[in-house]
């Protein structure tokens, strides 16, 4: 079982730099919207996978969980028929890209200096989104006392509305660029949290619990595609990073917020990420948005 897990993230994570450098080779225009599209097959997979693994668990017993190979192998499949093509037309717009840059006086640069302040905003989205992840279903049993159905409904909604979150964000990227939608984001999300740190209500829970999860998602594009554009040299470094060293981010965070809440109370966990919230929210303000030639 732990190889096949190990397996499993190898894959992942050769995939997805590989896969955000080809979206945006894919799309010459509205990339915002062209990552976020693909930002939201990801994330719907979040939302239904543990309820789809759970039903079949359920019905078939845990063996039955090896139906999903059939899923995995007929995308694999799909992306053994299209992948030649897509990868010719992504060739065919970086080779065009480097042409008009090549004719440029100014040689393209990475920068390095804000390609870091993003990684900033990135790490406390990711503690923020682990923190959820992992402690929003028992924050639902034990302070709001509600099932435990209930609380693994309210997760599900949480990934449901955000992968709504990812649509709207690559929206607001084409339309008013990707600093302006992350600091938009982050700017609004410290209070949302100390609300929802504060309510004993399910009903006011459940209501903030929606644009808390919209907000958590609406920056993910932008964070992506700001990356590839502050290191134009090294887009698969950059989508490295954005996608997969995040993740790790949250996921080293996240046991430590397990210890304050056997310590203290889960109460305290969501007042540290309203203090988390803080950090991305100022540094925010740090960015800018990149000469794109």
């Amino acid at each position: 079982m732990i190889t096949s897990c190990l397996v499993c993230g190898v894959g992942i994570a050769a995939y997805h730099p590989d896969a955000a450098k080809l979206v945006n080779g894919l799309a010459d225009v509205n990339q915002g919207h062209a990552l976020s599209v693909f930002s939201f097959g990801g994330n719907l997979g979040f939302a239904c996978g543990p309820i789809t693994v759970t039903l079949v668990a359920n019905a078939l017993g845990i063996s039955g969980v090896g139906l999903f190979i059939l899923v995995g192998g007929g995308v694999a499949l799909l992306l053994a028929h299209y992948l030649p093509a897509m990868r010719r037309q992504s060739a065919q717009h970086w080779q065009q890209k480097r042409q008009r840059e090549s004719d440029s006086p100014v040689p393209v640069k990475d920068d390095w200096r804000h390609f870091a302040i993003l990684a900033c905003v990135l790490f406390g989205r990711s503690i923020i989104f682990y923190g959820l992840n992992t402690f929003l279903v028992l924050y639902w049993m034990h302070i709001l006392k509600q099932s435990n159905t209930s609380g693994s409904l309210a997760l599900s909604v949480l990934f449901i509305v955000g992968a709504t979150g990812t649509i709207i964000g690559g929206h607001l990227v084409d339309h008013i660029g990707a600093v302006k939608t992350i600091r938009f984001a982050f700017t609004i999300m410290p209070f949302l949290l100390l609300a929802f740190s504060l309510t004993k209500s399910v009903i006011v829970a459940s209501a903030l619990l929606l644009p808390i999860g919209m907000l958590i998602f609406i920056p993910y594009s932008a964070i992506v595609l700001l990356g590839q554009r502050y290191l134009p040299n090294q887009m698969g470094l950059a989508s490295g990073v954005t996608l997969g060293l995040a993740i790790s981010i949250g996921g080293i965070a996240t046991p430590f917020l397990g210890q304050v809440a056997d310590a203290t109370s889960l109460i305290t966990v969501f007042f540290i990420l309203t203090a988390v919230a803080l950090f991305p929210m100022g540094v925010a303000y740090f960015i800018t948005e990149p000469t794109i030639k």
